[in-house]
């Protein structure tokens, strides 16, 4: 049968991006996320413009974040890149 490892003997260690990409994942490669702030969504249009400005803090407005996917066993797993020693949140089944 499947064994099971308890969540307090958990090893991080055996997610890290080298790791799952040592395993024959099925599909490995970089995808483009859009960040949207939690307030920006309900900013009038003319606010959510003029956070777009350049001149703006880029934290204030929507921004694109590179990722590096990994699927494998029908699960998909997020990194910030190829050497990445944990997930980005939990994998997507």
């Amino acid at each position: 049968g499947e064994h099971i490892v308890p969540m307090a003997t958990y090893d991080e260690t055996h997610l890290s991006a080298p790791a799952l990409l040592a395993a024959s994942p099925i599909h490995a490669g970089f995808a483009m996320k859009l960040h949207v702030p939690v307030f920006y969504s309900f900013l009038p249009s003319p606010v959510q413009w003029a956070l777009s400005m350049s001149w703006c803090p880029t934290g204030w407005s929507p921004q694109w974040k590179r990722r590096y996917l990994i699927a494998l066993g029908g699960y998909l797993y997020r990194f910030k890149d190829e050497n990445g020693s944990t997930p980005k949140g939990a994998p997507i089944t």
